[in-house]
């Protein structure tokens, strides 16, 4: 029996390296992923926190309250924008529940409410 040149056996391997055999079926092409931007970042994947505390100020485009942490009064702001959803009379002195979330080093608050005295 004759032997083959190894040309013709690397060329042999090459091929059968490249082409898939029957029993094995071809991969499907992946598509890449789509780059997230920042417009299409839905508001689902913003995290959102809330706080209570008593109205100190408010303004047009901001509201102060003051909250107890630990035993010591901090007094926290928050934006207000046309989306802000407010729930209540709001005004100086009443309690307050905001829910909000961070940009930065701003909370912008997207919901505030009042919350009911006690009886």
């Amino acid at each position: 029996m004759k032997s083959l040149s190894p040309a013709v056996l690397l060329t042999l391997w090459a091929l059968s390296v490249q082409v898939p055999s029957q029993g094995v079926a071809p991969r499907p092409e992946q598509k890449p992923a789509p780059v997230p931007t920042a417009k299409s970042a839905a508001p689902r994947d913003v995290a959102t926190h809330a706080t209570k505390g008593v109205v100190k100020g408010l303004t047009a485009s901001a509201i102060t309250i003051t909250r107890v942490t630990a035993g010591k009064r901090i007094e926290t702001s928050f934006q207000l924008t046309a989306s802000t959803q407010r729930a209540g009379a709001i005004a100086a002195g009443v309690t307050v529940e905001i829910r909000y979330r961070t940009d930065g080093k701003q909370r912008i608050a997207t919901a505030i409410s009042v919350e009911a005295p006690p009886l």
